[in-house]
């Protein structure tokens, strides 16, 4: 992936609506989206007519090879860039207002460079709707995040620490080809810890009758997966399966509940509609779900704020995890990745979901 005229067509849109002269995008994801370009440090800068790619000594090569159609221009720093852009006459830029530090939007302003408009909602628009490789690669993690949690289920036993169930999971999707990185702790939480929705794996050790929440996934080629299962160590209680349940019927009635031209409040709403019915509303205190890409965390999301109110598309992916939380007594959530379809949603996710007892 080394660009995609699209794309770039669409940030040669917004510059003539805003009239501005260039834009300037070097946040890592968008950076990635826009050239191809998986180094630290780079520029993307693109004008009416060129699709320039600034980058220090340390990527000139990576970047040849990366990003084969964009003009290299050899940098030292964020100074150069600057003195570039002034020699250019590219004076009025489209820059990332919700990623360029303060310091940086100083340097600008020191060399008479004017951050005129905000091109971040512009590539957030973009990254929304996942084309087809984006979607063969976020499938791809999918299926690895799949085989961990085999791969763990049968590795899993009494008295064993989070810290070491999380370890499992990381050196397993590690060995595959293509992943480049992971979450530095994946959420695995026993027991009373499985209250909390962001538990990160710890040192608890997991007892018989505990459930066990594991909310995991990989980066695949710069595509995500994020996948969470909860299981119980042995045989579950009354009230476990109750709220197990619970969850899975919710997840359930979101998932056939999802349409192009919904919302995703709406689809939120429709899961929490069963979990408040069944008396647990309070103890889902989380949106249902968001879309993920490049970055863990995207828009849309199902959620009851205005990062809900965004139309659902074909090509959207999200995830679909509504959860029930019970302070000290542990807590279940079950997520799936979906990909949205002109008809519905395509379930990205094989692995099981109904309660495991192990």
């Amino acid at each position: 992936m080394n660009g995609d005229k699209g794309r770039i067509l669409r940030i040669r849109e917004f510059l003539r609506e805003k009239e501005l002269d260039a834009a300037l995008i070097f946040s890592p994801s968008n950076r990635r989206y826009m050239c191809g370009f998986t180094g630290s440090t780079g520029y993307v800068v693109i004008t009416e007519t060129k699709c320039c790619f600034l980058v220090d000594f340390r990527y000139q090569e990576q970047a040849i090879k990366e990003c084969p159609d964009w003009e290299a221009v050899k940098i030292a720093g964020e100074a150069d860039v600057c003195s570039w852009l002034c020699e250019q006459g590219f004076l009025r830029l489209g820059v990332e207002h919700d990623f360029a530090t303060l310091r940086f939007s100083h340097l600008l302003a020191q060399k008479g460079l004017n951050a005129a408009g905000d091109i971040s909602d512009v590539l957030l628009e973009l990254r929304m709707v996942k084309d087809e490789e984006e979607q063969r690669r976020i499938q791809r993690a999918c299926e690895i995040t799949d085989l961990a949690f085999e791969h763990v289920l049968a590795r899993l036993t009494e008295g064993m620490t989070e810290a070491e169930i999380d370890g499992i999971l990381q050196s397993y999707m590690r060995a595959y080809p293509g992943v480049e990185r992971m979450a530095d702790r994946f959420i695995v939480a026993s027991g009373e810890h499985g209250a909390l929705p962001h538990g990160i794996a710890g040192e608890r050790r997991v007892r018989r009758g505990d459930l066990i929440t594991m909310d995991f996934g990989c980066c695949f080629r710069g595509y995500w997966s994020d996948v969470t299962r909860t299981v119980c160590l042995g045989r579950a209680g009354e009230r476990q399966r109750e709220i197990y349940e619970v969850t899975l019927a919710a997840q359930e009635a979101a998932i056939q509940g999802v349409m192009p031209g919904k919302t995703g409040r709406e689809i939120d709403g429709i899961a929490r509609k069963v979990i408040e019915e069944a008396g647990y509303g309070e103890y889902f205190g989380h949106g249902l779900g968001h879309s993920f890409g490049l970055d863990i965390h995207e828009s849309p999301r199902f959620a009851q704020n205005e990062a809900g109110d965004i139309p659902l598309k074909p090509g959207m992916i999200m995830t679909v995890e509504p959860g029930i939380y019970l302070p000290g007594f542990g807590g279940v959530r079950i997520e799936d990745d979906i990909l949205l379809t002109e008809n519905g949603c395509r379930n990205l996710t094989r692995a099981a979901k109904q309660l495991i007892e192990l």
